[in-house]
């Protein structure tokens, strides 16, 4: 890693712990909600692996699919938009969430990170539940069911595996998700470096 990425991130962790100095002195209590890459991981296929699993079962049931056949270049065209999927699910974070910002897309710091080779998206304000909730789920909804509603109703398969791969690549942002709902009232600060948040209640 390169000295400005080690700079870029000693910034970030030095305004999120600004901002949680700042929530600390106002009487808020601190509930930190990481998660480790392995257990987000894991959690994926517990969260997010049912409803793959359902929409494989509906489109199934609705086309009485018996064999699986693609072109010649199918597997080059999953591919292809399987990886531009993972740079635009970090950007449907950042997007959603831009929008409840005071400073917008200004408090959106899109990244990647050499350890584990993924991008990633994180937010410096505090939001709200629903603010955070709708940001954290919002590729789950555009490239996961969204993408399968399309596909149900077209009959395309390559659509529809790639709705799938969509809905698992979100299998941790739904297991944040369900660790956010005990959080309603709560001010949420998306973590820098780590998978997960910090909640602050009062």
């Amino acid at each position: 890693m390169s000295k400005q990425k080690n700079r870029e991130e000693q910034i970030r962790i030095e305004q999120y712990n600004k901002v949680c100095n700042e929530m600390l002195l106002q009487g808020y209590t601190k509930h930190n909600k990481t998660i480790s890459v392995l257990k987000a991981n894991v959690m994926a296929l517990v969260t997010a692996g049912p409803v793959a699993f359902v929409c494989f079962f509906l489109y199934m049931l609705k086309w009485k699919v018996t064999s699986f056949t693609f072109t010649i270049w199918a597997p080059l065209v999953f591919l292809t938009i399987s990886l531009i999927c993972i740079f635009v699910h970090e950007l449907l974070h950042g997007l959603t969430w831009a929008l409840f910002c005071k400073d917008g897309w200004k408090s959106i710091h899109l990244g990647f990170m050499w350890r584990s080779l993924t991008p990633y998206c994180t937010c410096k304000e505090p939001l709200n539940f629903k603010s955070y909730l709708l940001g954290g789920l919002m590729p789950f909804f555009i490239l996961g069911i969204v993408w399968f509603g399309v596909a149900y109703v077209r009959g395309n398969l390559l659509l529809l595996t790639l709705s799938l791969f969509n809905i698992l690549a979100a299998g941790g942002d739904t297991t944040i998700a369900l660790m956010l709902l005990k959080y309603r009232k709560a001010c949420i600060i998306d973590h820098p470096t780590e998978c997960g948040f910090v909640a602050f209640t009062k």
